[in-house]
């Protein structure tokens, strides 16, 4: 996982303002399936002393000042433009100090022995890491003191934050600050210019694959990709599958036949000629670059792509499977824990309320991020403030969330982090789908049951 999150860099572009964890640029359209965001991990200067966080019981509910420690592998410009100053200006006596680093059991352990530990923490895998620190908090007392309407979220993100308590007893281990939605662009001049209609709204794969078939290769003096092969792990979201029996930790790669199906989907990508350009050309196309016709990128791209000269696009929802018509991929949003040896419970509560209100959720927005809460009218300003109402960013929300399943044996399916499926996906994309979706299969059941064996003798 560390690996992974080293190479996660190249995500980070859909603002000019800041390098945000979950931006999705699309510049290429490389044969890897998706490219994986991280941050620069330096820790802020100019710390505050640092407290010494050992008490779960203690907190501070006057207006005394109080520093929380707040842990995002964010710089320290996004966490002062997404949250502090907003904060800071309604909570005078709360400061947020910043520790830049992702929340992997070597950072926090790093700061808990330099008698830095984090207040909240930004958690990006299914709250392993803090359960075996033995650092989860549930949340569910003070979102019922404090009358937190947990309605007002996007459906189905509570769910998939509840399922993944590693004690499997349902607890809201984090509030949902960001959203994770990936949706469907295509660029209007070549569909205009090849007399192909463009997408609707809700498209299917059916319907995405044949316009990709019509676009990909030359046209006259003009070679086009049709669907750029990447974002594609989503659609196995959409199945609602687990590729672990949750009970027991049985591989269903090749038992589930939803497993055949995502991988017969790759395939059929692939398999469009020209649509997969060779290694020493793939850095040649890019939906920026205004040879793309589709590319499946976070919602968020919007504000990247409205500010890209000359580039003319449109926007639908993420391609939906035939027999499941308008069911979107239900990815779990970026969560906030809280330390339960923080000294500032309250406090820090404090700060995930106001962090999920929508007055912030707009600032996250507008900073260029997905907001988890599903008011339209904040999910506006997506494309910029200078772009509210300009595109059709209601699109990639058109549909309902798949059903959320999870199995603690994985493997977990992220587009912020290192799972199997994309990394098969890329894996398959990049031999050109030579090798037949049985024989991949039964190799890929193979691979992870070491990884199943090599967790189990580490634990």
């Amino acid at each position: 996982m560390k690996k992974t999150r080293k190479m996660m860099t190249l995500f980070l572009i859909t603002t000019c303002i800041m390098s945000i964890l979950l931006s999705a640029c699309g510049n290429s359209t490389k044969t890897t399936e998706e490219p994986k965001p991280t941050t620069e991990a330096a820790v802020d200067d100019n710390k505050t002393e640092p407290a010494t966080n050992n008490n779960a019981e203690a907190t501070t509910e006057s207006n005394e000042p109080v520093t929380i420690k707040f842990m995002t592998p964010w710089g320290g410009e996004e966490v002062r433009i997404r949250l502090a100053d907003a904060l800071e200006k309604k909570y005078p006596h709360i400061k947020i100090e910043h520790i830049s680093a992702f929340a992997s059991a070597e950072k926090i352990q790093e700061a808990n022995a330099a008698n830095n530990s984090p207040d909240i923490m930004l958690v990006t895998d299914p709250f392993v890491t803090l359960h075996d620190l033995e650092m989860t908090y549930p949340l569910d007392d003070l979102v019922a003191k404090n009358n937190v309407d947990l309605t007002k979220f996007r459906d189905g993100a509570i769910e998939a934050i509840r399922q993944r308590d590693p004690e499997q007893k349902n607890r809201l281990l984090g509030m949902p600050l960001e959203d994770v939605v990936v949706n469907l662009f295509y660029n209007k001049d070549i569909f205009d210019k090849l007399g192909i209609e463009y997408p609707s709204e809700t498209p299917t794969w059916d319907e995405v694959l044949d316009m990709a078939a019509k676009i990909a290769g030359k046209h006259g003096d003009a070679e086009y990709v049709g669907l750029a092969a990447r974002g594609l792990s989503q659609a196995m979201l959409q199945l609602s599958a687990t590729g672990t029996n949750p009970e027991t930790g049985e591989i269903l790669f090749e038992k589930d036949p939803k497993f055949a199906k995502y991988f017969n989907l790759i395939q059929r990508v692939i398999k469009i000629p020209g649509n997969v350009p060779d290694e020493s050309q793939k850095d040649n196309f890019g939906f920026e670059k205004g040879n793309v016709g589709m590319i499946l990128s976070f919602v968020n791209s919007a504000k990247l792509y409205a500010h890209t000269e000359g580039l003319n696009f449109g926007m639908s929802a993420y391609p939906s499977w035939s027999d499941l018509p308008g069911v979107l991929p239900n990815n779990i949003p970026l969560t906030l824990a809280i330390n339960p040896a923080s000294k500032h419970i309250e406090e820090a509560f404090k700060v995930l309320e106001f962090a999920v209100s929508e007055e912030n959720q707009k600032n996250i927005a507008i900073g260029g991020a997905p907001p988890v809460v599903k008011d339209p009218e904040i999910r506006q300003y997506l494309a910029g403030e200078d772009k509210v109402g300009v595109y059709n960013i209601d699109a990639a929300y058109k549909g309902k969330a798949a059903t959320p399943v999870y199995s603690p044996y994985g493997p977990d399916i992220f587009y912020y982090e290192a799972n199997i499926i994309s990394d098969k996906t890329s894996e398959m994309i990049k031999d050109k789908g030579k090798e037949d979706v049985n024989t991949f299969l039964r190799k890929m059941t193979d691979e992870y049951a070491a990884i199943l064996k090599e967790k189990a003798n580490k634990q």
